[in-house]
Protein backbone atom coordinates (compact mmCIF):
# COMPACT_ATOMS: atom_id res chain seq x y z
CA UNK A 1 0.00 0.00 0.00
CA UNK A 2 1.24 3.49 -0.84
CA UNK A 3 2.40 5.73 1.98
CA UNK A 4 -0.37 7.92 3.32
CA UNK A 5 0.31 11.63 3.12
CA UNK A 6 -2.04 13.80 5.15
CA UNK A 7 -2.43 17.51 4.53
CA UNK A 8 -1.45 19.75 7.42
CA UNK A 9 -3.25 22.81 6.10
CA UNK A 10 -6.92 23.25 6.99
CA UNK A 11 -9.57 25.94 6.66
CA UNK A 12 -12.45 26.31 9.15
CA UNK A 13 -15.71 28.04 8.19
CA UNK A 14 -18.52 28.67 10.70
CA UNK A 15 -21.66 30.69 11.43
CA UNK A 16 -23.17 30.69 14.92
CA UNK A 17 -25.00 32.89 17.42
CA UNK A 18 -23.28 33.00 20.80
CA UNK A 19 -25.33 33.42 23.97
CA UNK A 20 -24.57 36.83 25.45
CA UNK A 21 -24.43 36.70 29.23
CA UNK A 22 -25.75 40.25 29.55
CA UNK A 23 -27.60 41.16 26.35
CA UNK A 24 -28.61 40.13 22.81
CA UNK A 25 -26.98 37.12 21.17
CA UNK A 26 -23.79 37.81 19.23
CA UNK A 27 -23.40 36.38 15.72
CA UNK A 28 -19.99 34.96 14.80
CA UNK A 29 -19.18 33.96 11.23
CA UNK A 30 -16.28 33.64 8.82
CA UNK A 31 -13.22 31.50 8.39
CA UNK A 32 -9.58 31.09 9.29
CA UNK A 33 -6.83 28.72 8.18
CA UNK A 34 -4.24 26.80 10.18
CA UNK A 35 -0.88 25.41 9.12
CA UNK A 36 -0.27 22.52 11.53
CA UNK A 37 3.32 22.11 10.36
CA UNK A 38 4.12 25.52 11.85
CA UNK A 39 1.13 25.93 14.24
CA UNK A 40 0.28 29.27 12.63
CA UNK A 41 -3.09 30.89 11.93
CA UNK A 42 -3.50 33.01 8.83
CA UNK A 43 -6.09 34.24 6.31
CA UNK A 44 -8.40 35.27 9.16
CA UNK A 45 -11.72 36.58 7.82
CA UNK A 46 -14.03 36.61 10.87
CA UNK A 47 -16.85 38.96 11.89
CA UNK A 48 -18.35 39.12 15.38
CA UNK A 49 -20.37 41.86 17.07
CA UNK A 50 -19.87 44.01 13.92
CA UNK A 51 -16.09 43.79 14.39
CA UNK A 52 -13.62 42.49 11.80
CA UNK A 53 -11.05 40.08 13.23
CA UNK A 54 -7.86 39.71 11.17
CA UNK A 55 -5.17 37.92 13.21
CA UNK A 56 -4.78 34.94 15.50
CA UNK A 57 -2.53 32.60 17.45
CA UNK A 58 -2.71 28.82 17.86
CA UNK A 59 -1.59 26.74 20.82
CA UNK A 60 -1.87 23.07 21.76
CA UNK A 61 -2.51 21.77 25.26
CA UNK A 62 -4.15 18.94 27.22
CA UNK A 63 -7.06 18.87 29.65
CA UNK A 64 -6.95 17.43 33.17
CA UNK A 65 -7.46 13.89 31.84
CA UNK A 66 -4.59 14.23 29.40
CA UNK A 67 -6.71 14.60 26.25
CA UNK A 68 -5.00 16.97 23.79
CA UNK A 69 -6.84 19.89 22.24
CA UNK A 70 -6.18 23.00 20.13
CA UNK A 71 -6.87 26.56 21.22
CA UNK A 72 -7.22 29.20 18.50
CA UNK A 73 -7.26 32.80 19.73
CA UNK A 74 -8.63 35.20 17.08
CA UNK A 75 -8.12 38.87 17.84
CA UNK A 76 -9.54 42.32 17.16
CA UNK A 77 -7.46 45.26 18.40
CA UNK A 78 -8.22 48.96 18.02
CA UNK A 79 -6.40 50.23 21.12
CA UNK A 80 -5.38 49.15 24.60
CA UNK A 81 -8.87 50.11 25.78
CA UNK A 82 -10.82 48.75 22.80
CA UNK A 83 -10.18 45.14 21.83
CA UNK A 84 -11.84 41.73 21.63
CA UNK A 85 -10.90 38.04 21.67
CA UNK A 86 -12.60 35.03 20.12
CA UNK A 87 -11.39 31.69 21.49
CA UNK A 88 -12.05 28.43 19.62
CA UNK A 89 -11.42 25.07 21.33
CA UNK A 90 -11.35 21.82 19.33
CA UNK A 91 -9.85 18.34 19.59
CA UNK A 92 -8.21 17.63 16.23
CA UNK A 93 -7.31 19.07 12.84
CA UNK A 94 -10.33 17.56 11.09
CA UNK A 95 -12.86 18.59 13.74
CA UNK A 96 -16.44 18.94 12.47
CA UNK A 97 -17.26 21.28 15.36
CA UNK A 98 -15.57 23.45 17.95
CA UNK A 99 -16.18 22.09 21.45
CA UNK A 100 -16.65 25.69 22.61
CA UNK A 101 -16.35 29.26 21.36
CA UNK A 102 -16.07 32.23 23.71
CA UNK A 103 -16.15 35.96 22.98
CA UNK A 104 -14.87 38.78 25.20
CA UNK A 105 -15.04 42.48 24.29
CA UNK A 106 -13.40 45.18 26.39
CA UNK A 107 -14.18 48.88 25.88
CA UNK A 108 -13.34 51.98 27.86
CA UNK A 109 -16.15 53.17 30.12
CA UNK A 110 -17.74 56.61 29.91
CA UNK A 111 -18.34 57.19 33.61
CA UNK A 112 -15.93 58.70 36.10
CA UNK A 113 -13.78 57.06 37.18
CA UNK A 114 -13.56 55.06 33.93
CA UNK A 115 -14.52 51.46 34.25
CA UNK A 116 -14.14 49.04 31.35
CA UNK A 117 -17.29 47.77 29.67
CA UNK A 118 -17.19 43.99 29.31
CA UNK A 119 -19.24 41.97 26.82
CA UNK A 120 -19.07 38.20 27.15
CA UNK A 121 -20.74 35.47 25.06
CA UNK A 122 -20.24 31.76 24.47
CA UNK A 123 -21.54 28.61 22.75
CA UNK A 124 -20.69 24.91 22.74
CA UNK A 125 -20.53 22.38 19.90
CA UNK A 126 -20.27 25.01 17.17
CA UNK A 127 -20.37 23.29 13.73
CA UNK A 128 -17.56 24.10 11.31
CA UNK A 129 -16.86 23.13 7.71
CA UNK A 130 -13.27 21.89 7.74
CA UNK A 131 -11.33 21.63 4.48
CA UNK A 132 -7.85 21.31 3.08
CA UNK A 133 -6.98 24.40 1.03
CA UNK A 134 -5.95 24.37 -5.27
CA UNK A 135 -6.50 23.10 -8.63
CA UNK A 136 -6.52 19.38 -9.34
CA UNK A 137 -4.21 17.85 -11.95
CA UNK A 138 -5.36 18.39 -15.54
CA UNK A 139 -7.13 21.66 -14.77
CA UNK A 140 -6.53 23.94 -17.74
CA UNK A 141 -5.44 27.50 -16.97
CA UNK A 142 -5.53 30.21 -19.63
CA UNK A 143 -2.13 31.64 -20.60
CA UNK A 144 -0.49 33.27 -23.61
CA UNK A 145 1.93 31.08 -25.53
CA UNK A 146 3.32 31.77 -28.99
CA UNK A 147 1.39 35.06 -29.00
CA UNK A 148 -1.95 33.25 -28.66
CA UNK A 149 -4.33 32.47 -25.81
CA UNK A 150 -4.22 28.81 -24.85
CA UNK A 151 -5.68 26.68 -22.05
CA UNK A 152 -2.79 24.65 -20.61
CA UNK A 153 -3.02 21.87 -18.00
CA UNK A 154 -1.79 23.24 -14.68
CA UNK A 155 0.93 20.58 -14.37
CA UNK A 156 2.39 21.78 -17.71
CA UNK A 157 2.55 25.45 -16.79
CA UNK A 158 5.95 27.07 -16.41
CA UNK A 159 7.30 29.96 -14.40
CA UNK A 160 7.40 32.88 -16.82
CA UNK A 161 4.17 31.96 -18.62
CA UNK A 162 1.81 34.93 -18.96
CA UNK A 163 -1.53 34.12 -17.32
CA UNK A 164 -4.71 35.70 -18.67
CA UNK A 165 -6.68 37.15 -15.74
CA UNK A 166 -10.44 37.67 -15.43
CA UNK A 167 -10.06 41.33 -16.39
CA UNK A 168 -8.08 40.40 -19.52
CA UNK A 169 -4.77 41.63 -18.13
CA UNK A 170 -1.64 39.49 -18.46
CA UNK A 171 0.46 38.59 -15.42
CA UNK A 172 3.60 36.45 -15.29
CA UNK A 173 3.58 33.21 -13.30
CA UNK A 174 6.29 33.45 -10.62
CA UNK A 175 5.78 30.18 -8.71
CA UNK A 176 3.98 26.85 -9.08
CA UNK A 177 3.44 24.42 -6.20
CA UNK A 178 1.89 20.97 -5.88
CA UNK A 179 1.07 18.44 -3.16
CA UNK A 180 0.22 14.73 -3.50
CA UNK A 181 -2.41 13.31 -1.14
CA UNK A 182 -2.81 9.53 -1.02
CA UNK A 183 -4.84 7.47 1.46
CA UNK A 184 -4.10 4.14 -0.20
CA UNK A 185 -7.18 1.93 -0.45
CA UNK A 186 -9.31 4.26 1.68
CA UNK A 187 -11.08 7.46 0.61
CA UNK A 188 -9.35 10.67 1.58
CA UNK A 189 -10.89 12.47 4.57
CA UNK A 190 -13.79 14.66 3.47
CA UNK A 191 -11.88 17.92 4.05
CA UNK A 192 -9.28 16.81 1.47
CA UNK A 193 -11.71 15.57 -1.18
CA UNK A 194 -12.07 17.77 -4.27
CA UNK A 195 -15.24 19.58 -5.22
CA UNK A 196 -16.34 18.80 -8.78
CA UNK A 197 -17.89 21.71 -10.68
CA UNK A 198 -19.85 20.40 -13.65
CA UNK A 199 -19.38 22.01 -17.05
CA UNK A 200 -21.78 24.95 -17.35
CA UNK A 201 -22.62 25.03 -13.62
CA UNK A 202 -22.10 28.82 -13.53
CA UNK A 203 -23.56 29.44 -17.00
CA UNK A 204 -22.78 28.64 -20.61
CA UNK A 205 -19.12 27.60 -20.82
CA UNK A 206 -18.48 28.32 -17.13
CA UNK A 207 -16.59 26.14 -16.65
CA UNK A 208 -15.99 24.87 -20.17
CA UNK A 209 -15.60 21.30 -18.86
CA UNK A 210 -15.77 19.61 -15.46
CA UNK A 211 -13.45 21.33 -12.98
CA UNK A 212 -12.10 19.96 -9.69
CA UNK A 213 -11.00 22.33 -6.94
CA UNK A 214 -9.96 21.93 -3.33
CA UNK A 215 -12.96 22.77 -1.10
CA UNK A 216 -11.51 26.05 0.13
CA UNK A 217 -10.52 27.40 -3.29
CA UNK A 218 -12.40 30.68 -3.92
CA UNK A 219 -14.11 31.45 -7.22
CA UNK A 220 -15.23 34.89 -8.36
CA UNK A 221 -18.97 35.59 -8.39
CA UNK A 222 -21.34 38.53 -8.53
CA UNK A 223 -21.66 41.76 -10.45
CA UNK A 224 -18.76 42.74 -12.72
CA UNK A 225 -16.98 39.45 -11.98
CA UNK A 226 -15.31 39.66 -15.39
CA UNK A 227 -13.90 43.08 -14.57
CA UNK A 228 -12.74 44.61 -11.30
CA UNK A 229 -15.79 43.69 -9.21
CA UNK A 230 -17.30 40.60 -7.63
CA UNK A 231 -16.58 38.61 -4.49
CA UNK A 232 -14.38 35.60 -3.85
CA UNK A 233 -16.41 32.70 -2.44
CA UNK A 234 -14.86 29.35 -1.41
CA UNK A 235 -16.32 26.70 -3.70
CA UNK A 236 -17.43 24.62 -0.69
CA UNK A 237 -19.89 27.41 0.20
CA UNK A 238 -21.64 26.83 -3.13
CA UNK A 239 -21.99 23.03 -2.97
CA UNK A 240 -25.52 22.04 -4.01
CA UNK A 241 -25.13 18.28 -4.47
CA UNK A 242 -25.95 18.48 -8.19
CA UNK A 243 -23.85 20.74 -10.39
CA UNK A 244 -21.35 21.36 -7.56
CA UNK A 245 -20.59 18.38 -5.33
CA UNK A 246 -17.83 16.83 -3.25
CA UNK A 247 -16.11 13.91 -5.00
CA UNK A 248 -14.81 11.02 -2.83
CA UNK A 249 -11.37 9.91 -4.05
CA UNK A 250 -8.50 7.96 -2.50
CA UNK A 251 -5.75 10.15 -3.98
CA UNK A 252 -5.32 13.49 -5.69
CA UNK A 253 -2.63 16.01 -6.58
CA UNK A 254 -3.40 19.65 -5.86
CA UNK A 255 -1.65 22.54 -7.64
CA UNK A 256 -1.51 26.28 -7.11
CA UNK A 257 -0.20 29.11 -9.26
CA UNK A 258 1.27 32.39 -8.01
CA UNK A 259 1.37 35.51 -10.15
CA UNK A 260 3.47 38.64 -9.70
CA UNK A 261 0.45 40.08 -7.84
CA UNK A 262 -2.71 38.51 -6.47
CA UNK A 263 -5.34 38.20 -9.20
CA UNK A 264 -8.03 36.01 -10.74
CA UNK A 265 -7.00 33.14 -13.02
CA UNK A 266 -9.27 31.50 -15.60
CA UNK A 267 -9.52 27.77 -14.82
CA UNK A 268 -11.50 26.00 -17.54
CA UNK A 269 -12.79 29.52 -18.21
CA UNK A 270 -14.12 29.98 -14.65
CA UNK A 271 -12.60 32.89 -12.65
CA UNK A 272 -10.70 31.42 -9.68
CA UNK A 273 -8.21 32.90 -7.22
CA UNK A 274 -4.46 32.76 -7.84
CA UNK A 275 -2.13 31.76 -5.00
CA UNK A 276 -1.58 34.26 -2.19
CA UNK A 277 1.02 33.29 0.40
CA UNK A 278 -0.53 33.33 3.88
CA UNK A 279 2.36 31.36 5.32
CA UNK A 280 1.19 28.04 3.89
CA UNK A 281 3.83 27.63 1.18
CA UNK A 282 5.44 24.70 3.10
CA UNK A 283 2.22 22.74 2.38
CA UNK A 284 3.52 22.36 -1.18
CA UNK A 285 6.47 20.18 -2.17
CA UNK A 286 8.18 23.13 -3.88
CA UNK A 287 7.87 25.27 -0.75
CA UNK A 288 9.47 22.95 1.82
CA UNK A 289 12.54 25.15 2.31
CA UNK A 290 10.99 28.50 1.43
CA UNK A 291 11.51 29.93 4.93
CA UNK A 292 15.26 29.49 4.48
CA UNK A 293 15.11 31.59 1.32
CA UNK A 294 12.91 34.30 2.82
CA UNK A 295 13.38 34.48 6.60
CA UNK A 296 11.84 37.97 6.69
CA UNK A 297 8.46 36.79 5.35
CA UNK A 298 5.48 38.62 6.85
CA UNK A 299 1.93 37.28 6.50
CA UNK A 300 -0.12 39.79 4.44
CA UNK A 301 -3.31 41.40 5.65
CA UNK A 302 -6.76 41.03 4.08
CA UNK A 303 -6.07 44.14 1.99
CA UNK A 304 -3.58 42.09 -0.03
CA UNK A 305 -6.45 40.21 -1.66
CA UNK A 306 -7.60 41.55 -5.03
CA UNK A 307 -11.30 41.10 -4.15
CA UNK A 308 -13.37 40.94 -0.95
CA UNK A 309 -14.20 37.48 0.40
CA UNK A 310 -17.68 36.21 1.33
CA UNK A 311 -18.42 32.89 3.04
CA UNK A 312 -22.09 33.54 3.85
CA UNK A 313 -24.68 36.30 3.76
CA UNK A 314 -26.49 37.99 0.83
CA UNK A 315 -23.69 37.55 -1.73
CA UNK A 316 -23.43 33.79 -1.17
CA UNK A 317 -27.19 33.24 -0.95
CA UNK A 318 -27.77 35.20 -4.16
CA UNK A 319 -25.19 33.12 -6.00
CA UNK A 320 -26.60 29.85 -4.66
CA UNK A 321 -30.05 30.90 -5.90
CA UNK A 322 -28.62 31.84 -9.30
CA UNK A 323 -26.78 28.51 -9.59
CA UNK A 324 -30.01 26.64 -8.81
CA UNK A 325 -31.68 28.51 -11.65
CA UNK A 326 -28.85 27.68 -14.04
CA UNK A 327 -29.11 23.98 -13.13
CA UNK A 328 -32.90 23.95 -13.45
CA UNK A 329 -32.69 25.58 -16.88
CA UNK A 330 -30.10 23.08 -18.11
CA UNK A 331 -32.19 20.19 -16.77
CA UNK A 332 -35.27 21.58 -18.50
CA UNK A 333 -33.44 21.78 -21.81
CA UNK A 334 -32.18 18.22 -21.44
CA UNK A 335 -35.70 16.92 -20.75
CA UNK A 336 -37.55 19.02 -23.32
CA UNK A 337 -39.83 17.32 -25.85
CA UNK A 338 -39.51 17.90 -29.56
CA UNK A 339 -43.19 18.76 -30.06
CA UNK A 340 -43.01 18.34 -33.83
CA UNK A 341 -41.55 14.88 -33.69
CA UNK A 342 -42.73 13.44 -30.38
CA UNK A 343 -45.34 11.18 -32.10
CA UNK A 344 -43.51 10.69 -35.38
CA UNK A 345 -42.57 7.16 -34.38
CA UNK A 346 -46.26 6.15 -34.46
CA UNK A 347 -46.61 7.02 -38.13
CA UNK A 348 -43.27 5.51 -39.06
Amino acid sequence: MMEEIVANLYSYTFNKSLQNLSGPAISVSGSFEVNYDTLQIYNVNVTADNLKFSSGLLSQSSNSSGTPYYFANIRYFASSSNYANLDFYYNNEQASSFSSVTYLRIQAGSTFPDRPILTSAQATNVPTATVAVCFATNTRVRVVRNSAHDDIAVERLQVGDLAVTASGALRPIVWIGHRDLDAGARPLPAPQQPVRVRAGAFGAGLPSRDLRLSPGHPVLVGADADGAGGHLVPIMCLINGTSIAREPVSSITYWHVELDAHDILLAEGLPAESYLDWGDRPFFTEGSDYALHNPDFIVPGLAARCRPVAVDGPVVEAERTRLSGVFAASLGEACAWDEAGRFAWIAA
